[in-house]
């Protein structure tokens, strides 16, 4: 594969940005241009890069015409970033949520297709040693139930997590992760009903911040999602797999244990997916191959929808279909 000399630019540079900053510095892939709201931090970080900054996107497009744009900005400020970076031909890579409504996303999901460019969505467990492994031995078995739970507890300083209108809340912009890790196992959601209490802890959160959502799966399965942003927890983040005789508890980023047909299983990953998606986006982007891709944007927002659908059930109380 040969390796091209891309030209990339950031849309957000804030929070997760500077994980995917590390791992681009890690591949020695130069970030040409960044682009922030706020015009200090974007200065700063493009200083810090030898890029050029920017405080609009579409300024940035314009001038820069890059050929990769990573878009890392809170689920409220999503309009049309995405859409206009791929519309601009640039491969597209996303941190999840991709947005807070179907609308946005959907918006730009058509974009995306329309434009045929590379796409991915920051969906790094995914890309672990123990979701490969897990995969490995899973193989054609079918599994029947799967379990997620993202436990912790947020800071009250955040300057936006906690503000419904702009993260949709936790299960929207945190456990989304437990949702599109049971997805890709288990495959497409059917229906969900939802539950969750608020008020628990002064400042953190104006959402719910204790919530259990049960899954209808379309193959029949079902599955429960936990989730609080109000207490620490040891293995807070984890997913289990049940099917005929197998059981697996993937601990992350990298334990594996469980048992199939009678066999144990015990094993630990080394590589928790952080690097490893960035690392598969580039690989992507140069071979011009989506398939070389696990977590595109129209998978992303089918797991958007089955979120969306568990915030619908905590206001009525009933039953959701999901909605993609």
């Amino acid at each position: 594969m040969k390796q091209q000399n891309l030209k990339i630019a950031f849309i957000g540079v804030g929070g997760i940005a500077g994980s995917y900053r590390r791992s681009l510095n890690q591949l020695e892939r130069p970030i040409a241009a960044v682009c922030d709201i706020n015009a200090e931090r974007a200065a700063s970080i493009a200083t810090e890069e030898n890029a050029t900054a920017y405080t609009d996107h579409t300024e940035m497009l314009q001038k820069e015409k890059p050929d990769v744009v990573f878009t890392c900005i809170p689920p409220g400020a999503h309009t049309t970033q995405v859409a206009d970076a791929a519309a601009a031909g640039a491969a597209v890579f996303v941190a999840k949520p991709v947005a807070q409504d179907l609308e946005t996303a959907n918006r730009a999901r058509e974009a995306v297709a329309s434009a045929g460019v590379i796409n991915q969505v920051g969906y790094m467990a995914r890309y672990s040693d123990i979701t490969a492994k897990a995969k490995e031995l899973v193989g054609d078995q079918k599994l029947t139930m799967g379990i997620g739970r993202f436990l912790t507890r947020m800071g009250a300083n955040h300057p936006w997590w906690g503000k419904y209108d702009v993260s949709r809340g936790q299960m929207v912009e945190q456990t989304t992760h437990v949702f599109d890790l049971i997805r890709y196992f288990l495959g497409d959601v059917d229906s969900v009903q939802a539950y969750g209490i608020k008020g628990v802890s002064d400042g953190i959160a104006d959402f719910e911040e204790c919530t259990v959502c049960n899954l209808k799966f379309q193959s029949g399965a079902v599955g429960s999602i936990t989730s609080t942003c109000v207490a620490r927890a040891h293995e807070n983040f984890a997913t289990e797999l049940v099917g005929d005789d197998l059981y697996l508890k993937l601990t992350h980023d990298s334990g594996l244990r469980g048992q199939i047909s009678g066999e144990g299983v015990d094993y630990t990953g080394t590589e928790a997916g952080y690097f490893r998606q960035v690392e598969q986006f580039i690989k992507a982007v140069d071979a011009n191959d989506q398939g070389l891709v696990l977590s595109s944007y129209a998978d992303a927002v089918k797991s958007l929808a089955v979120t969306l659908a568990a915030n619908r059930s905590l206001e009525t109380g009933q039953v959701e279909e999901v909605i993609a």
